[in-house]
């Protein structure tokens, strides 16, 4: 094979690739973003500037449970988490993430991401796994959370197999 059209297949490749790879460490960054900003302990305060920058105007944040679900916005949950902190009722909230399946589309990706939450209050410890179902949409060249769906894995509703890491 001769140099040339080694070099223009390459260059294709790369063309092709990119915006992928480009798009996915832009939602890796944000989905990171997210579980750091609002995750904190004695030590670190969350970063709730970083979180709300991270959202579309106008987008939800909605806890579903068994029978009910609520709704807040990125400031209000920001509200609610520092009320819980500044009265001491909260100690320490830390989300991390245990895997993520990626869907994308157009200009909307879907991401389900299985997290871990560990928190501590002044009288007790807790940990529980459930899923973030996050809607991110591309605005203005650039990802942006739109909403996010949360429920909290039960002895009911116990995580699917294919959202949980593979050992």
């Amino acid at each position: 094979m001769s140099a040339k059209p080694f070099f223009i297949a390459l260059i294709g490749l790369l063309l092709c690739t990119s915006p992928v790879t480009a798009q996915d460490a832009s939602v890796d960054k944000i989905i990171t973003d997210l579980y750091q900003s609002i995750s904190f302990d004695q030590d670190k305060k969350p970063d709730y500037e970083r979180f709300k920058s991270l959202f579309t105007d106008g987008a939800q944040l909605i806890s579903v449970r068994d029978t009910s679900s609520y709704r807040l916005t990125p400031s209000s949950y920001e509200k609610m988490m520092n009320e819980q902190r500044s009265s001491g009722k909260l100690l320490s909230f830390v989300e991390e993430e245990l895997h993520r399946k990626t869907d994308h589309f157009g200009n909307i990706i879907q991401v389900f991401s299985t997290y871990m939450t560990h928190l501590k209050t002044p009288n007790a410890t807790d940990s529980a796994r459930g899923i973030n179902s996050i809607q991110l949409i591309k605005k203005n060249g650039k990802w942006k959370v739109a909403s996010i769906i949360w429920y909290r894995e039960s002895k009911d509703y116990p995580i699917p197999e294919k959202y949980l890491p593979s050992n």
